[in-house]
């Protein structure tokens, strides 16, 4: 799972809100600006497939209304990347090999049954288990990072049970207000900061927060502990 699939579904449930609103008319207008590279609305738009993916989930939305959705997200996603890896370039945050190795153990024992299966060559099936160790590193000592830096929020989801949404609030401000980022349609403006800016319902308890370990590990240690 790349982070382009990880990170922006924080952000997705809170643009379904805004499906009020509709895309601009125009195939070709620039939507937003990004590290000086501008960004059209012909680049966010989704393929066929995911609109007929995405519609079959929201069987109550139009086929209008999906790609609304996904252009908005898509949107996010770019923003969202391009931020983070930013950060983390700005501030050296590197895994350690300790680290990645230690996700790839987590990754394989939870992948332990695609080793009987025919559907992947072993080499292949190698790859992405060290691709994704990688990504799952980096994730979490960036997480880490933006806590320790600028607290607020947590919760929990799938992809990371320690996902510092308060962090990412502050984070995104920041970098909007230096200019390295601007949304210039409004539509899509108030679909990205409605989602960034979303309250939601269960945070994590600030005393429970603890970045200390990987959250795959302190999990492998309380599954053993319950084993005992």
């Amino acid at each position: 799972m790349t982070r382009s699939e990880v990170i922006p579904m924080v952000l997705f449930a809170a643009i379904v809100f805004c499906l009020g609103m509709n895309t601009p008319q125009a195939a070709n207008e620039i939507i937003a600006r990004l590290f000086n590279k501008s960004i059209s609305n012909t680049e966010l738009q989704p393929s066929s497939e995911d609109v007929e993916r995405f519609q079959s989930m929201l069987t109550d939305k139009s086929e209008k209304e999906v790609r609304d959705i996904l252009a908005q997200r898509a949107l996010g996603s770019k923003i969202a990347e391009s931020v983070l890896a930013d950060f983390a370039q700005k501030n050296d945050i590197v895994p350690e090999d300790s680290e990645i190795q230690s996700a790839y153990s987590v990754i394989k024992l939870w992948t332990v049954d695609l080793d009987s299966a025919d559907d992947y060559a072993e080499e292949e099936l190698e790859r992405y288990r060290m691709a994704l160790a990688q990504s799952m590193a980096k994730s979490w000592k960036v997480s880490k990072a933006l806590y320790e830096s600028y607290g607020g929020d947590v919760v929990f989801q799938q992809d990371n049970p320690l996902t510092p949404v308060g962090a990412y609030q502050q984070l995104f401000e920041q970098y909007r207000e230096k200019g390295d980022f601007v949304i210039y349609d409004p539509i899509f403006k108030a679909a990205f900061w409605s989602s960034v800016r979303m309250k939601y319902a269960k945070t994590q308890n600030p005393d429970e927060i603890d970045f200390s370990l990987p959250w795959w590990e302190k999990s492998m240690n309380a599954s053993s502990e319950q084993d005992k």
